[in-house]
């Protein structure tokens, strides 16, 4: 067995130091951005029901068989994608889209991981700016109290009790208590949460454009209390997220997993108490049948709700873009990954749908108050930020003072969104250490780590900073078409190399040798990788452009601000797209015109898995010689001084 990272040799591959850290690792990535944050924006984007049954469908048929595959692949060749795809030579295209993709993951949770970091900033201030409607952004709408029975300040039925010092209606020798407002409820009213960002932040989001002025941007003008200066809070919120994922990719996963303890524990308590408090609200009731029972089953054929869908389901489960198989590379070989596939493959879905219930819930409440549809209640600010706003109203009706609450949420958010990039980076750095070994060294890897650090602060922090509404352009560039496109691209290259190239047989084999375990050798896996899924997402592909042809792209972009929409978005994400497919037939092309023999052989040898391109997670020899396959690290039993594995029709020797 390959030695772990503790021993003398610091070039030699790490491993996971045990089992618990890598599936605290996977809980914490689940429990990041992915669920809290873009499962609840894209389910009230797309109606609220019809998106959550569709990504329960994909996440079954297309998510669950891709994440049994990229584990074992990952385990079995030991290698991040860049080099554990060269096993098939013209599929090697595929591990260097996938580094591509993992750039772009990094960029998108970094923009995401930004607008926290602005509600973070706001959060220190008393009273908290998205809780009163005396500020400077406020309209005539904005009212701290919502509801039917708000009544108008010079309404004839209104009387002060002087005993009482309240405001109410007399009936008889009754005294009822009322809230006023400006006007009668209509449903045109706001709460101080929406226009925060509806009419502050969305058009001053570029706070290092505004230095002289960033009090009032964060605080507003009835803000009598700031607790610590805006500039301070966020310089020391930026340096801890930078301290905290250098510690984690210090040492490959090794502080991972170690870190993963605080980033699992602190935002699961947190987001429980969000929960419970959202749920707690009048009227959220109203908001969990609009987002569990269908009102129209017309939003089931949207192309928009399944393109939203199949990438959510993509982007939850690490799929296609080398985090998950980046993390399982780092597995020992005789570890059994299907114990930690079916451990996480459950909290994909209850943790998404647990987040959806918390935005879910206050949109009930917004709904009942304001007296319209759940649709229109948060109609001002669907997009992206839906879920923020969602969750600073349910903040302001916290119990007790909101003010702690606001810090600890939020502050929690932000370091929980760090777990969301770790798999990312590591794909990136991965590539990198396994391709040059002497990378694997730590001096050398830190100081790839901290320019890869500085690198993609600049981009995700530096340039929302600076340029007004760019970081909502940039989530539109890759939610529109060209994250699930790419993914798409990927997913079916993967599955047809694993599946046909490498083999069926084979695949099961090796995962019978890795687990002992002979049930992912059944056919339903081979029916699943090899057939359902592929034509699935190809069909989801299809079925998105036939909606661009028919309705633009803009029906399968995020909604946005109309004065934010922008040409660039879509002409990058096509870019992006034509390079990820120039790539993988570019590849594909030149590794057959580099094979011998004739056609047929140039093509045959192309698409023959050639395991002395593999370097296996063991120290077993891996080579390709007259059709025998041989694998590393496993001994079945010992025949003439040969170690021979045994199964069924195989006979695979090491």
């Amino acid at each position: 067995m390959s030695s772990s990272y503790g021993d003398s040799n610091e070039r030699e591959r790490s491993t996971w130091p045990n089992k618990l850290e890598y599936q605290l690792s996977l809980f914490s990535y689940v429990l990041g951005l992915c669920t809290f944050w873009r499962f609840p924006y894209l389910a009230y984007e797309n109606g609220g029901a019809p998106f959550v049954y569709i990504f329960l469908l994909l996440y079954t048929l297309v998510g669950i068989p891709l994440i049994f595959l990229e584990m074992a692949w990952g385990q079995y060749s030991n290698l991040a994608p860049l080099q554990a795809f060269k096993i098939i030579p013209a599929m090697q295209g595929i591990g260097v889209c996938m580094l591509v993709l993992s750039c772009g993951v990094v960029i998108y949770f970094g923009v995401a991981s930004y607008y926290i970091l602005l509600y973070l900033v706001s959060s220190f201030g008393n009273p908290l700016p998205w809780t009163t409607c005396g500020n400077s952004w406020n309209t005539p709408l904005c009212q701290t109290y919502l509801g039917a029975k708000c009544y108008e300040s010079d309404s004839s039925d209104i009387t002060f009790n002087d005993s009482l010092k309240i405001y109410g209606i007399s009936h008889n020798e009754s005294f009822e208590q009322v809230e006023l407002c400006n006007y009668t409820s209509n449903g045109s009213q706001t709460s101080p949460s929406i226009e925060y960002w509806t009419k502050n932040l969305v058009k001053r989001d570029d706070v290092c454009q505004r230095f002289s002025n960033l009090a009032e941007t964060f605080f507003g003008t009835e803000t009598t209390d700031i607790i610590v200066l805006p500039v301070f809070i966020l310089a020391c919120s930026i340096a801890l997220r930078f301290i905290v994922a250098t510690i984690s990719l210090a040492k490959h996963v090794r502080f991972t997993g170690k870190v993963a303890y605080l980033l699992s524990t602190i935002p699961f308590a947190v987001i429980i108490v969000l929960l419970v408090r959202s749920v707690t609200l009048t009227g959220s009731v109203k908001g969990l049948l609009y987002l569990f029972v269908p009102d129209n089953l017309a939003a089931f054929v949207a192309p928009k709700v399944w393109k939203d869908a199949l990438s959510q389901v993509i982007l939850t489960s690490l799929l296609s873009w080398g985090g998950l198989l980046t993390w399982s590379s780092y597995n020992r070989f005789y570890n059994k990954y299907h114990v930690d596939a079916a451990v996480i493959i459950p909290l994909i879905p209850v943790l998404s749908i647990l987040s959806a219930v918390s935005m879910f819930a206050v949109v009930g409440h917004l709904s009942l108050v304001s007296d319209v549809e759940p649709h229109l209640a948060m109609r001002e600010s669907i997009g992206p930020i839906a879920p923020l706003v969602a969750y600073t109203e349910a903040l302001s009706h916290m119990w007790g003072s909101t003010l702690p609450w606001g810090i600890v949420f939020f502050a929690t958010m932000f370091l929980s969104s760090i777990s969301s990039i770790l798999p990312a980076f590591e794909c990136i750095l991965s590539c990198l250490s396994d391709s040059v070994t002497t990378f694997r060294s730590l001096l050398l890897r830190n100081i790839a780590v901290i320019l890869l650090l500085l690198t993609s602060f600049a981009a995700y922090y530096g340039v929302p900073c600076v340029l007004a509404g760019i970081g909502l352009q940039i989530i539109e560039f890759f939610d529109t078409f060209s994250l699930l496109f790419c993914s798409v691209l990927l997913i079916i290259a993967e599955l047809l190399m694993l599946s046909y190239s490498f083999g069926f047989s084979l695949l099961g084999t090796n995962t019978k040798a890795m687990t002992g375990n002979s049930c992912l050798k059944s056919h339903f896996w081979s029916v699943m990788w090899g057939g359902i899924s592929p034509i699935i997402v190809l069909a989801v592909l299809i079925y998105s452009i036939v909606g661009i042809l028919q309705n633009g792209v803009i029906s399968l972009s995020p909604i946005l601000p109309p004065n934010l929409q922008s040409q660039w978005s879509t002409i990058s994400g096509a870019v992006l797209v034509g390079f990820v497919f120039l790539v993988l037939v570019l590849i594909a092309v030149i590794r057959i015109f580099q094979s011998s023999g004739s056609c047929a052989e140039k093509l045959r040898n192309a698409f023959t898995p050639h395991l002395s391109r593999l370097s296996g997670n063991g120290t077993g020899d891996v080579s390709h010689t007259n059709g025998e396959i041989f694998m590393s690290d496993y001994t079945g039993h010992r025949e003439r001084g040969i170690e021979v594995l045994i199964d069924e029709d195989i006979v695979t020797s090491v």
